[in-house]
């Protein structure tokens, strides 16, 4: 196995209690276990395809990583090329639905599907959408990441679903701040507390998303629209199966005009179509669920408003691309259960299911 915090099979790092933190050492392992546990973390979630000579050569992969309130945070060291791939077969299996954003420190290339490949320089900003297909050719690692659940930072976003494999450069101010940020707070980790934590949570998600919205805008600071707007999506994450969950409740939850609602949300494309997609997340997220099995897919689709099946089954392909019925077949076939250690200790890769 290998050195998995928490886990008595391999000798821990220590640990201060303070906020989660989770170690995957694959160093020390013989080759073919090593490779079997990387298939068995990462490959839980991406296709890989490892580059080796001899395959009796250790596998250097080493990663340690911090859970805060709404974001994990780990460095990343890889001494092989590995080519890494996330499919459609993968997302509908898994569902995971957030944001990747990875520092990688060695040049490599990145495509979402269908596009060239782009050149990553070290120090970059790679976005990679976690509901979106991409690929990934990497030549050794020494990375930072930071993995995102969508609700957290979607909001703040002036495109929220048009970043995946974008490619933002080192040289830009904001994104060299964002970066020396995060390298400053992984260095910290292991001394802070759940309180430091929380308060540094917001701050970091703002920062992020300055960073790729290549602007400090006044309503991505400290207050006023950004945040006003974040707010309203989380009203209507909360609300997305409330049969009369309309414009004006909303409006009225905010104290706020139908036009004025309207023109925060505008960045989501209406409310009408952010609630939309909320349900249609919450489906496919019920689709993949075991415990909904003896479900129909009508069934499920009616619980979060689609009485349409014609209609429901058009937006949610049109949403991810694939069918209600496909993303079932695909999660029937290729689940597999939640990876964990010993005891209820918790791994990076529980974390990202989670999270």
């Amino acid at each position: 196995m290998p050195k998995i915090a928490g886990d008595d099979g391999a000798k821990p790092e220590t640990i201060a209690p303070n906020i989660p933190q989770s170690v995957f050492d694959l160093t020390t392992l013989p080759a073919k276990d090593a490779v079997a546990a990387w298939q068995e973390g990462l490959g839980s979630m991406y296709n890989i395809r490892l580059h080796r000579d001899d395959a009796d050569e250790p596998l250097r992969i080493r990663t340690k990583a911090y859970h805060f309130d709404g974001f994990i945070l780990g460095d990343l060291q890889v001494g092989v090329k590995q080519d890494v791939a996330r499919s459609r077969a993968r997302y509908a299996r898994d569902g995971l639905d957030g944001y990747t954003l990875h520092f990688h420190s060695k040049e490599c290339v990145a495509s979402a599907e269908n596009r060239s490949h782009e050149r990553v320089q070290s120090g970059d900003l790679l976005i990679l959408d976690q509901a979106q297909t991409s690929s990934s050719k990497l030549n050794g690692q020494d990375d930072l990441y930071m993995v995102v659940p969508r609700p957290m930072l979607a909001p703040l976003l002036k495109a929220p679903d048009e970043q995946n494999a974008r490619i933002i450069s080192g040289k830009s101010p904001l994104v060299a701040l964002f970066r020396s940020h995060l390298h400053a707070l992984h260095r910290a980790g292991a001394e802070l507390h759940p309180e430091a934590a929380t308060a540094l949570n917001r701050p970091t998600l703002e920062l992020a998303a300055a960073a790729i919205n290549a602007t400090v805008r006044e309503e991505n600071s400290v207050g006023p629209q950004m945040i006003l707007t974040a707010e309203i999506c989380r009203y209507i994450d909360d609300h997305a199966i409330d049969t009369d969950l309309t414009v004006d409740k909303i409006a009225a939850a905010f104290s706020m005009s139908e036009r004025r609602l309207y023109y925060l949300m505008s960045i989501h494309g209406g409310v009408a179509a952010y609630i939309q997609k909320v349900r249609l997340r919450r489906v496919r997220a019920a689709l993949i669920d075991p415990a909904c099995r003896h479900r129909t897919i009508a069934e499920i689709a009616e619980g979060y408003g689609f009485t349409d099946p014609t209609n429901f089954s058009r937006a949610f392909r049109r949403t991810f691309d694939m069918s209600p019925r496909a993303v079932r077949a695909f999660a029937s076939a290729g689940w597999q259960g939640e990876v964990s250690t010993r005891h209820g200790s918790r791994t990076i890769w529980d974390w990202m299911r989670r999270i």
